[in-house]
Parts: structure tokens; sequence; C-alpha cells
């Protein structure tokens, strides 16, 4: 007879993942404050984060959609590579982060992080239209310089929307002082919010781009106030020099 089959270790209680979460966190933190002491910068957000990866501490594994324990609304992010240590949200560079197709299910939105990335969003807090990805320089002037394609993260996002899936969003709220963030930069989960349409259209730059209608869900503590991420300040800046600034161009 064969050795008898071995059965995979149950998953951690909430009270597990909550406490590993703390541990990544507070692990994360000290990984990035001493290489960006070290460095000057040097991308110590991933740095730290391969270094969290590297010590098999992982958070939330098997828990894609809905709400993550230890991290309700309101919670704040120090930058994108935290975000993923925690489980929040998996994709550093990407706005959408999504569970692939698998086993006959279909591709579905996880978490969509709102940080002012692209001129054709339009947010008023409980409700915003996010422009899906794809088509923009995001590592230079972020403009929108090609048509969007429904795939990756855009066809899961409108299959969001045919499944009632919620997603989690994320917002930037944009450069602080040292004191409120050692990154000196702040993200904020402003809770979960249902697809309930989309539309393909030509965008502020003559592109076509997708954009989804998010809702804020019922149930959940309150909107902070100010809930709405403000445009990147280079897409302020290039608007400005070449004049095709509009209303979401206004500098406050």
């Amino acid at each position: 007879p064969g050795a008898p089959a071995v059965l995979p270790p149950p998953p951690p209680s909430e009270e597990e993942e909550v406490a590993r979460l703390q541990e990544a966190r507070a692990l994360y933190k000290e990984y990035f404050v001493r290489i960006k002491q070290a460095t000057g910068g040097g991308r110590a957000d991933l740095k730290a984060m391969s270094e969290v990866g590297a010590s098999g501490l992982k958070c939330c594994e098997g828990r894609h959609v809905g709400s993550l324990p230890g991290m309700p609304p309101g919670t704040e992010f120090h930058n994108r590579a935290e975000m993923q240590v925690c489980g929040m949200h998996r994709k550093w560079l990407s706005g959408i982060d999504y569970r692939p197709a698998k086993d006959g299910e279909e591709a579905v939105a996880t978490a969509v992080v709102s940080s002012g990335g692209y001129e054709d969003d339009e947010d008023d807090g409980d409700e915003l239209w996010y422009t899906g990805s794809g088509g923009n320089d995001l590592l230079s002037s972020r403009r929108q310089t090609g048509a969007q394609k429904l795939e990756k993260g855009n066809l899961a996002l409108k299959n969001n929307l045919e499944s009632g899936t919620p997603v989690r969003l994320l917002r930037y709220v944009g450069e602080v002082p040292p004191e409120r963030s050692y990154s000196q930069r702040l993200f904020i989960y402003d809770g979960l919010y249902a697809v309930t349409d989309y539309k393909y259209e030509v965008g502020a730059r003559q592109h076509g781009v997708f954009k989804f209608k998010l809702v804020r869900c019922a149930g959940q503590p309150p909107l902070r106030k100010e809930a709405s991420a403000k445009l990147h300040q280079r897409l302020v800046d290039l608007a400005h020099r070449d004049g095709t600034a509009g209303e979401r161009h206004r500098v406050s």
C-alpha cells in the first residue's frame, strides 16, 4: 500500500490572519525605512516587498473577493507595494487587480486603485466612473497614448458587472508629511463598490477608453470626507503647458 494521503493544513482563522497582517506590515515598514535610509530611495518599496516575500510571510492567501480580515474601510497604506504584501491589491503597478479565469470560472476584478493617473476618471466619492487599463504612458507623461482593449483587468471588471461581484476601492490621497506616513505617500481603502455599468468612448486624448461605473455598497461605515482622488500633478502640468486644461486640471 502507498503512503497515506497528507491533508493540507486548514486555512488560518480571521484572528490568525489579523495577527499575520500586523506582523507583515511591521516587517515591511522596518525593511522600507532601513533600505530608504541606506540608499536614499532606490525603490525601497519594491525591495522591502521582496524581503517580506523572502521571509515566507504571506497574507490573505486564498482570500480574493470582498472584505479582508484586519483591513476595514478607512485602512491606510503607505505605497502600492505594501498593499501587495497585505493581499489588499496584488499588482503594485496595475490599477486593476483581478483573479484570472480558472477551472471554468471567469476572471473577476478583486480591487482597484484610483490614483489620479487617468484624465477620463470622474470621481464623486460614493460613485465614480473608473477608467480601465491599457494605452496609458504610466512611466512618463501618464497620458493616454492608445486605445484600450476589453481584456485582462477590463474584461474582469465587465465580468464583475455581470456576476454582481463587488471590488475593493483604494484611492491615492497624495504626498503627505513624514509624520503622517513613513513613505510620505498615502492611500486609503474606501470600501466595497459594485460595478453597475460600463461604456466605451473617446477619451480626453482622443483614444478609445473603457469606463466602469462604481457605486459604493450599502451597509458600510460612512465614507470619509473629500474621498476623491486628485488628478496626477504631471497631467495637470502638461495640460496647462499645452493649453488643453479642463475642469479636472484646475489647480486647487
